[in-house]
């Protein structure tokens, strides 16, 4: 049996492939965390489908790795329709219960969808975007200027 060095092509091929696996990986994570990092800066103000006009309202939100547009329907103060417009980029595409949930539950805050945490915060932030466009005027102004502060 041959003895074990670092000068056997096999060993080198392994070693080689196992830095590449293992770079990959860290360079994955590091990706993640920025993302998370971007979605966690998105502008959300928690609004209530009560405070909204009836309506149908656009909401948007572009991250570097994701652009989402949904149509948010308000009918009698209730959520009643969450319509995707667009969904480009890493994820999102299995996130149809978390809309479903909203609706459900009249709220834009749910749960995230498992094994699809970042995109959920991304169309939680759309979905919140798009009730601030019915808001008055002046309600938007008191939520921007708060945010200034």
């Amino acid at each position: 049996m041959k003895p074990f060095t670092f000068e056997s092509k096999a060993v080198r091929t392994f070693l080689i492939a196992l830095c590449l696996i293992l770079s990959f990986i860290m360079f994955m994570q590091r990706r993640t965390k920025k993302y998370f990092k971007e979605a966690a800066r998105l502008a959300f103000y928690n609004i209530q489908a009560e405070e909204v006009s009836d309506g149908t309202y656009r909401g948007k939100v572009y991250t570097s790795f994701m652009h989402v547009q949904l149509d948010v329907t308000v009918k009698d103060k209730k959520l009643s329709q969450i319509t995707i417009i667009e969904n480009e980029g890493i994820g999102g595409k299995k996130i149809q219960p978390l809309l479903d949930e909203m609706i459900a539950q009249n709220n834009t805050v749910v749960p995230a969808v498992k094994k699809e945490e970042l995109a959920s915060i991304v169309f939680i932030a759309c979905a919140d975007n798009a009730l601030f466009t019915g808001l008055p005027e002046e309600k938007k102004a008191q939520l921007t200027q708060g945010s200034k502060e």
